[in-house]
Formats: C-alpha cells, sequence, structure tokens
C-alpha cells in the first residue's frame, strides 16, 4: 500500500513540473509579411485595361521590388459591388466615373483622392473573316444583323457607352432583341472574335488588341459621354502607401508610355 501511494505522488510531481516547465503558447500569427516577402496589393481594375497592366506589372516591380501587385479584372460595376460588399482591394480603377462615385458617395473612397488615369474610344467591330453583313452603325438595324454582342449596360461601363450610341442614333429600339449581353468588355470581344455575333460594341483599345476583328466605325462625336477612367486608393487599404506609389506609376512618364502604346489617351 504505501508502495502504491509512493508511485501515485511521484506520478502526480511529475506531472505538475512537466506543467511548470512548459513553454508559453506563442503569440497569434501576424497579418504584417515577413522581412524580405513583398507586401501584395491589389488592385481591381477594368477589364479593357488587362494587356497594358500585365505589361506595367514587371516595369513597376523592378523599380518597387518590395512590392507584388495582384489585379482582379472585370466589369467597372461588377468590382465596385464587390467592393462595396467587403471584397479586399487596395486600388481601384474604373472604365467610368460611376462606379467610382457610388464608392465616394457610400464612403469607400475620398473624392480628394480620385485621379484620371486615361482615356479611350468606342466603336463597331465584326470578325475580320465574318460576311460583310456589318459596315457600319446603320446596318445594325437590318436583321442579317442577327447578333449583336455589347457589355451589359446594366454593370458595365462599354455597354453603358454602347446604349448611348445605339439610342443617340435612333437604333436601341431596333437591336434590343438581338442583343447577346457580355459580363465585360473582354467577352464581348470575344463573341466577335469567335464569330458567335455579326457585330460587337468594344472599346478602340480592345478591337486595336485583337488580329481577329475588324473596325468599322467609331462612335460619333457627342453620340456618349466620354471615356474616362478614375483610380482611387480605397480608405480600407491595409497598404495605402503601396497602393499610392502604384497609382503614382501609372501616372508617371514611364506607365503614361504604355498606356498610349496599348492606345489609352492621356488623362488630361
Amino acid at each position: 500500500m504505501k508502495r502504491r501511494t509512493a508511485g501515485l505522488l511521484a506520478a502526480c510531481l511529475a506531472v505538475l513540473l512537466t506543467a511548470c516547465s512548459a513553454k508559453p503558447a506563442p503569440d497569434p500569427v501576424k497579418s504584417e509579411p515577413p522581412p524580405g516577402r513583398p507586401v501584395e496589393i491589389i488592385v481591381s481594375v477594368a477589364a479593357s485595361l488587362t494587356d497594358a497592366m500585365n505589361e506595367i506589372q514587371p516595369a513597376f516591380e523592378a523599380e518597387h521590388p518590395s512590392v507584388k501587385l495582384r489585379f482582379n479584372f472585370g466589369s467597372s460595376g461588377a468590382l465596385q459591388q464587390q467592393i462595396e460588399q467587403g471584397a479586399p482591394a487596395d486600388l481601384f480603377i474604373s472604365a467610368s466615373p460611376g462606379p467610382m462615385e457610388s464608392l465616394v458617395e457610400k464612403g469607400f473612397v475620398e473624392e480628394s483622392a480620385v485621379a484620371n488615369l486615361g482615356t479611350n474610344r468606342v466603336v463597331l467591330i465584326r470578325g475580320k473573316t465574318a460576311d460583310e453583313t456589318v459596315k457600319t452603325w446603320e446596318d445594325l438595324r437590318s436583321d442579317r444583323a442577327a447578333r449583336i454582342a455589347v457589355g451589359d449596360p446594366a454593370h458595365v461601363p462599354a455597354g453603358q457607352y454602347g446604349r448611348a450610341v445605339l439610342e443617340n442614333l435612333g437604333l436601341w429600339g431596333a437591336v434590343q432583341p438581338r442583343l447577346v449581353l457580355g459580363e465585360d468588355v473582354r467577352q464581348v470581344l470575344s463573341f466577335v472574335e469567335s464569330g458567335e455575333v455579326q457585330a460587337g460594341i468594344v472599346y478602340s483599345t480592345d478591337a486595336a488588341a485583337s488580329r481577329d476583328v475588324a473596325v468599322l466605325a467609331e462612335a460619333p462625336e457627342g453620340s456618349h459621354e466620354p471615356v474616362v477612367y478614375p483610380m482611387a486608393v480605397l480608405k480600407e487599404s491595409q497598404h495605402s502607401a503601396e497602393a499610392r506609389a502604384f497609382a503614382d506609376f501609372l501616372l508617371s512618364p514611364a506607365g503614361a508610355e504604355i498606356l498610349k502604346k496599348y492606345g489609352f489617351g492621356p488623362a488630361g
């Protein structure tokens, strides 16, 4: 009995000694990247800027090795809604003022932080190998233009500009039943390239990026609001300094030169 009691006491003592010598729990993992790892910033950017941004990225990162860019491409209206619903973003670049104005009104962006990145133009296109069913804007009235692609005006700025052009030319009512709506301007371009539609409405920069489409006509002067690209750092950005550095690079001569290469007009 004495031996059993002594054994139990020894076991209890061992447990107590182990508990006392245990190391304290480590501090919670912090969100800051470890030393030497680049800070990643998320740029929510209009799909029409895809090609330009993909060339700008390595140029910027070479000058700022401590920063890594991650792009979220899409229609400006969809990106705006994502931000309003809590999606992470450090910098927002829209293809029209409307989505940016909404973010300003709802407190996601300071009005003073908004700057215009550049401009664009609206054009009518068809596939290069497609039948010459459509040659002008007026040809869209014909039933031979059975399918016409345009960005969804509910959230795609290119579609909103396109609708304005069609309304200005008195064509909206005639073409509406034959419209094929794209989720962003790049999907509209894809519809035309694949031959799924007889014509499409995109930006001149998108048309210039494709070897498979032909530009038929530019939107008439005054038929739509000017196409401008406002950008701003988000108020809740966790990396606002790095996001501002990228915005400054886009407005620098180096950034402006790449944007010009892809057909974008100057910010002014």
